[in-house]
């Protein structure tokens, strides 16, 4: 997890940055993501039958040897058309490393401690967001470098792969199972992810732009990504807690009402000395809080095989997203103005939130 988002925190702004500075517009930078994200959707139907048949950790490690290799060809190449099949291959590395990673941890998290594990889970894939911006900050975002360092990186948290049993693979029955009837079953958590993938890939690719036009500066605009994604290291592990002794569904509402409150209120506030990095932290640990929901939810459905499947298919609807999002986002963008990002990625969770409400009346 922190390796699938370190490579997704550092890949969308320094190549939105990079794309931008070459005079591209926002609808390209957005298209470019979408050649990113599209791997998760498109392979989506034959991932848990290669984790079934490769195993969970002998995947991760296969997926993150090509992530490696891909962030050097990218930092080599600087081509934006170069960079769409680069990019397919990154995002399908990443999608790989994510359904593996979500069935693992899943699986070994019992009912009573589900919220405070998949807290942790989360904590340590948004300590992943919060790593590529901040390698940003120290490398600068031209030249090979950044590149450089985020490869090592990811090398390195793959480290620990080596130690994880090798018979953690997934059953025969992953490939049996029918990813519709998954979607059937849970649409709801499905559609969550989507929502959440759109709304905050749009915000890593497009902020640091946001913050330029408003006059943040690079730096700056990077140090507040950080921050947006440190409130998702700290502050998922209390409201983990909090997910095993209330209502899931309830505070899963909370959590969206907030992030949307949040999104509404971001343009008036962000750039203020104090106010901004506290604003962005808050921010962050809520709107990462969505994700780790969806996580929780699916682990409480389903065991085994189908948890394999719901895995997958959760990771395809955030590749879907990210597809999605940025490149609405950025078309958005470019015809009604910077400005507009944040009340955008707003819509997307309103337009979410009555699927919500009726699956919990529904679950009632």
């Amino acid at each position: 997890m922190v390796v699938v988002n370190l490579v997704y925190g550092l890949t969308l702004p320094l190549l939105s940055l990079v794309l931008d500075a070459q005079g591209y517009s926002k609808t390209m930078i957005g298209l470019s993501i979408v050649a990113q994200a599209s791997a998760g959707v498109l392979l989506a139907p034959v991932m848990s039958k290669l984790i079934m048949r490769f195993g969970a950790a002998r995947s991760m490690q296969f997926a993150t040897l090509i992530s490696a290799v891909m962030l050097m060809l990218l930092g080599l190449t600087q081509d934006a058309y170069a960079w769409l099949p680069l990019r397919f291959i990154l995002g399908a590395a990443g999608a790989m490393l994510w359904s593996a990673s979500e069935t693992v941890i899943n699986e070994l998290a019992g009912d009573d401690w589900r919220g405070r594990i998949i807290g942790i889970y989360g904590s340590a894939g948004a300590a992943g967001f919060a790593l590529g911006p901040l390698i940003l900050i120290f490398t600068g975002t031209t030249g090979l470098l950044p590149f450089i360092v985020t490869a090592s990186f990811v090398v390195a948290a793959s480290l620990p792969l080596l130690w994880l049993p090798k018979d953690a693979a997934v059953s025969d029955e992953a490939s049996h199972t029918s990813l519709m009837r998954i979607f059937k079953l849970v649409p709801h958590i499905m559609l969550l992810n989507l929502a959440y993938a759109a709304a905050v890939e749009a915000f890593i690719a497009f902020f640091p732009l946001f913050g330029l036009h408003i006059g943040l500066g690079e730096v700056r605009s990077l140090s507040l990504l950080t921050v947006f994604a440190l409130g998702g290291v700290v502050l998922t592990i209390p409201l983990g807690w909090l997910a095993d002794h209330m209502d899931k569904y309830k505070l899963l509402f909370a959590c969206i009402l907030l992030t949307v409150v949040g999104f509404i209120m971001l343009p008036s506030l962000v750039a203020y000395p104090v106010v901004g990095p506290v604003f962005s932290f808050l921010l962050g640990g809520f709107d990462g809080m969505v994700y780790v929901m969806g996580v929780i939810l699916l682990g409480q459905k389903f065991r085994g095989a189908e948890l394999a499947a719901a895995s997958v298919l959760y990771t395809g609807m955030w590749g879907a997203g990210t597809m999605l999002g940025p490149a609405i986002i950025g078309a958005g963008m470019d015809i009604i103005g910077n400005q507009s990002m944040a009340y955008m990625i707003a819509a997307i969770y309103i337009i979410y939130l009555p699927v919500l409400v009726f699956a919990d009346r529904d679950k009632r």
